[in-house]
């Protein structure tokens, strides 16, 4: 099968979602080969032990699909037109495409939405309703679907491709390795992850007087860049804000590396989404700071509070969901704990509907 998403931008959640999915394609399918078309095809084919090629060149995707048995389009937010109708284009591209080669095709696990323009809204439409299987990780992006009139096939609310990797997986010694070389010791640690969100300023002062509140309290604060090097000068400036001095992520960390640290953190606050979901897996109590309504969704999700909004965000309202989690610290690591064991099933269930797809070729 070929593999399209937004691979090879070394942006940690998605290489984490390439790397639960692959991991529960290969349980179902033995002797699978897989392609995956990428931004960096050398790092992708060394890391995930798969063919690999340039997701830029329309020759070696069409050769691939050609001989492909099945296309895969996900995970992610891949169809959204909120930063540019550029993803729209050339993730539908690919699949009209597959489906010209008379080839199936599977929406794994997708995040659909925003889709905002009427162009954009029109080819959703046009080309989803003529795929053979369709996946989507919150019930938001079903409704989005149905709302953007797509009529066929039947839509599955299963959950996020990262949320059935079980944390026996993840090495969370090396994590530990990790913190102690920064120098962090055995009190408490906050993760707390940014990134640049249409040029606002105002929720990165309130992150940092949070996390001089957290210091001042006996935590250590710790810096997360999810996406190298994307996220770095966001981190920065919150680190450059604080009166305290934190402890900082820096350099090129792969998701695997980031996976194993989140294991040990007791506090995590942040804006993406697979920060948020790499805490929850290991019983991390979250604190989410949505920017876009796929975080929303996965809190809701958790049962976890949604109220706040990167946008408009108020130091009153962070803190006193700061202080509300700590006090509650316990009882909302063993709900994680319990939910996310009932999503890995049903992100499992994405390589299972994909598996049958595969199988009735």
């Amino acid at each position: 099968m070929v593999i399209s998403g937004y691979y090879g931008f070394h942006n940690c959640g998605d290489e984490a979602i390439l790397y639960a999915m692959l991991r529960a394609l290969r349980d179902l399918i033995p002797g699978l080969e897989v392609t995956v078309l990428s931004k960096e095809p050398g790092y992708t084919a060394r890391e995930f032990g798969v063919c690999s090629i340039p997701r830029d060149n329309p020759r070696q995707v069409l050769k691939a699909l050609q001989a492909a048995d099945m296309l895969i389009s996900g995970g992610g937010g891949l169809l959204q037109d909120v930063t540019s109708h550029r993803s729209l284009i050339y993730y539908l591209g690919i699949v009209s495409m597959a489906k010209l080669l008379g080839k199936p095709v599977f929406f794994y696990a997708q995040g659909i939405g925003p889709v905002n323009s009427p162009i954009g809204r029109a080819m959703v439409r046009l080309v989803a309703n003529r795929v053979n299987t369709i996946t989507v990780r919150d019930p938001d992006s079903k409704d989005e679907l149905v709302a953007l009139g797509v009529t066929r096939p039947r839509v599955y609310v299963t959950a996020d491709p990262v949320l059935g990797l079980e944390p026996v997986l993840i090495d969370s010694k090396k994590g530990r390795d990790i913190l102690t070389a920064l120098g962090v010791s055995g009190r408490p640690v906050a993760g707390i992850s940014v990134r640049p969100w249409r040029g606002l300023e105002g929720y990165k002062k309130v992150v940092a007087k949070i996390a001089d509140d957290l210091t001042a309290d006996g935590w250590q604060v710790l810096l997360v860049p999810m996406h190298y090097p994307g996220d770095v000068g966001s981190c920065r400036e919150v680190a450059a804000l604080m009166c305290g001095r934190p402890f900082f992520l820096e350099g090129k960390v792969e998701y695997k590396d980031l996976l194993s640290v989140a294991a040990n953190l007791d506090l995590a606050v942040g804006m993406r989404l697979h920060f948020l979901i790499f805490c929850a897996i290991f019983g991390v109590p979250v604190i989410g700071i949505p920017y876009d309504p796929k975080v929303n969704s996965f809190l809701q999700s958790m049962g976890l509070f949604t109220g706040l909004n990167a946008e408009n965000l108020e130091y009153d309202e962070l803190s006193f969901t700061v202080k509300q989690v700590l006090n509650n610290r316990e009882k909302i690591s063993a709900g994680l704990r319990e939910r996310v064991a009932f999503l890995r099933k049903e992100a499992l269930r994405n390589a299972l509907l994909a598996a049958e797809l595969l199988q009735s070729v």
